[in-house]
C-alpha cells in the first residue's frame, strides 16, 4: 500500500490529470500499441478513432486517484473492467504492459511534473489497482471452470425482431455440441469474428437476450446506419478527437475506415448466416438479476431501443421460472419496439405484470445534441408505473448513454434511492453515470 505521503503525491496529480488526462491516454495507446501491434486485438477500433477510448481509460485513472484514500469506494466500478477483462481473456502478464507504457505516457506528457517521487508513487498506485483487478479476474476465470477462451458458435438460425429487419437476433450453439454453462440474466459475451477489410480481428459484448439454455444462446443485434456519417466527415472527427489515438490503430484499418458505424453489427447482419461459425467467451458482467434470490418487491425494468435485450433475458427468466413479483416493463424506441408482442404475451400470463411502450429519440445512440429531456418523454409514465409508493422497488435501467443520464435524474426527482437501481449503459466507461 501507499504511505500518507505517496497518497498525496497521487492526489496531487488530480488537476493535471483533468487538464491532460486524455492526451495521457492517447499519448499511452500509441506508444503501446506500435510497441505492441498483437494487442489491436483486444480494443474496439471504432472507440479508438472516435476517442471513447482513451475517455473510458482517462475516468478509470482519475476515478482510482480521487478514491487512493478509500479503495473501498472503487470495488463496484473496477467490478465492472474486471468483468469486461475477464470477457476479454485478458491476462496479468498484460498488465505489466500497460503499467510501463502507462508511466512513460505520464512523463511524456507531464514532463518536470512527474518528478522521481511522483513516478514512484504513481508506480506503486498502478500496482494496488493491477492487483485488485487480476485478483478478481483470476477468481471469474475460476468461475468459468473448463470454458477457457475463446469457444467456436455456429449460427443456427437469425430472425429479425422489427418490420423494418434492423435488429437481427441470433441463435448459436456450440460447435462442440457439449452443454453451455447457465448465466445471469443481463450478463453478455464478447464475440470475435474477422470483418473483411480489417486488419485485426474484431471484439465486442453483445447482451444476451433470452433466459440460459443448456445447447444454445441468443444474441440480438442492431443495424447501426450512424448519424449522418460519411468518410470526409468520419475522418474529420476522428482527427479533431486526437491524432495519438488515431495513429494508434492506424494499422488496423484496411480498406475499411475505423470509424465507420457498425463495421461488427452491420457485417453480422449482412455477411455471417446459418451454418456460419464464430468465437465467443463464458457469459460475464455485473449487471444482472438474480432469479434464485427469493423476492416478492416489485421490479421496474426499463430500456430504450436494442439495449432492451438485457432486460429480456431478466424477463424471460422470471416467466420460466414462474416468478410471482410485480413487474413493470417500460420500453422506449424510436420505431417499433423489439419484442413487443413477445412480452405483450408474458403479461397476459403474468397477473402482476404492466407494460408501457412510448416512443422517444433517446433510445438511440446518436442524439447527443438532441434537446429532447427524459422527463418530456415519459409524460404517460405514472407513479403507479414505476410502484414509487413502495421503498424497496428494485430498478434494471439499460440504453444509450443520454437515456441512461436522463433516466438516473428522472428517478433521482422521483425520490429513487440509488442503491435501489442498476445501469447498463451500453458505450465504453460508464463512471459518470450518478445518481444523488
Amino acid at each position: 500500500m501507499l504511505d500518507h505521503k505517496e497518497t498525496k503525491l497521487v492526489k496531487d496529480t488530480i488537476p493535471a490529470l483533468l487538464q491532460h488526462g486524455e492526451h495521457i491516454a492517447t499519448v499511452f495507446y500509441k506508444t503501446m500499441l506500435r510497441d505492441h501491434p498483437e494487442l489491436n486485438n483486444y480494443f474496439n477500433t471504432v472507440n479508438m478513432h472516435t476517442g471513447k477510448q482513451p475517455k473510458a481509460l482517462t475516468q478509470l485513472i482519475l476515478a482510482f486517484a480521487s478514491n487512493i484514500v478509500n479503495i473501498t469506494e472503487l470495488v463496484p466500478k473496477l467490478e465492472r473492467v474486471a468483468q469486461k477483462h475477464a470477457s476479454l481473456n485478458i491476462q496479468p502478464e498484460q498488465y505489466e504492459i500497460v503499467g510501463k507504457y502507462l508511466l512513460r505516457a505520464f512523463s511524456a506528457v507531464l514532463g518536470p511534473a512527474m518528478t522521481a517521487d511522483v513516478k514512484m508513487a504513481w508506480t506503486k498506485a498502478y500496482s494496488v489497482m493491477a492487483t485488485m483487478l487480476t485478483g478478481r479476474e483470476s477468481h471469474i476465470y475460476r468461475e468459468f471452470e473448463n470454458w477457457k477462451g475463446w469457444r467456436k458458435f455456429v449460427i443456427y438460425s437469425k430472425k429479425s425482431e422489427t418490420i423494418g429487419g434492423n435488429i437481427v437476433s441470433f441463435v448459436l450453439k456450440p460447435l462442440d455440441g457439449k452443454s453451455l454453462p447457465t448465466f445471469m440474466p443481463g450478463q453478455y459475451i464478447t464475440l470475435r469474428l474477422t470483418v473483411p477489410g480489417m486488419k485485426y480481428a474484431q471484439l465486442r459484448q453483445y447482451s444476451l437476450s433470452d433466459s440460459p439454455r443448456y445447447n444454445h444462446y441468443r444474441i440480438t443485434v442492431k443495424r447501426d446506419q450512424g448519424s449522418n456519417w460519411d468518410y470526409a466527415g468520419a475522418q474529420d472527427d476522428a482527427m479533431t478527437v486526437s491524432s495519438a489515438a488515431t495513429s494508434a490503430s492506424d494499422s488496423s484499418i484496411g480498406s475499411v475506415h475505423p470509424a465507420r458505424p457498425g463495421i461488427v453489427s452491420n457485417s453480422l447482419i449482412d455477411d455471417f448466416h446459418e451454418g456460419d461459425t464464430i468465437e465467443l467467451t463464458h457469459p460475464a458482467g455485473a449487471f444482472y438479476l438474480d432469479p434464485n434470490i427469493d423476492n416478492s418487491m416489485p421490479l421496474v425494468l426499463i430500456s430504450a431501443g436494442v439495449c432492451v435485450t438485457p432486460l429480456m433475458s431478466m424477463l424471460n427468466t422470471l416467466a420460466e421460472k414462474r416468478i410471482n413479483r410485480p413487474i413493470s416493463w417500460i420500453q422506449a424506441s424510436r420505431h417499433d419496439p423489439p419484442f413487443q408482442a413477445d412480452v405483450e404475451k408474458i403479461a397476459k400470463r403474468h397477473p402482476n405484470m404492466r407494460t408501457k411502450f412510448f416512443k422517444s429519440r433517446l433510445s438511440d445512440s446518436d442524439v447527443l445534441s438532441y434537446t429532447s429531456s427524459f422527463d418530456s418523454d415519459f409524460l404517460s409514465v405514472t407513479a403507479e408505473d414505476l410502484y414509487l409508493s413502495n421503498g424497496s422497488t428494485e430498478f434494471f435501467v439499460a440504453g444509450p448513454e443520454r437515456f441512461i443520464n436522463e433516466a438516473a435524474t428522472h428517478l433521482a426527482k422521483q425520490g429513487v434511492k440509488k442503491e435501489r437501481v442498476s445501469f447498463e449503459i451500453f458505450t465504453v466507461g460508464s463512471f459518470a453515470i450518478q445518481m444523488k
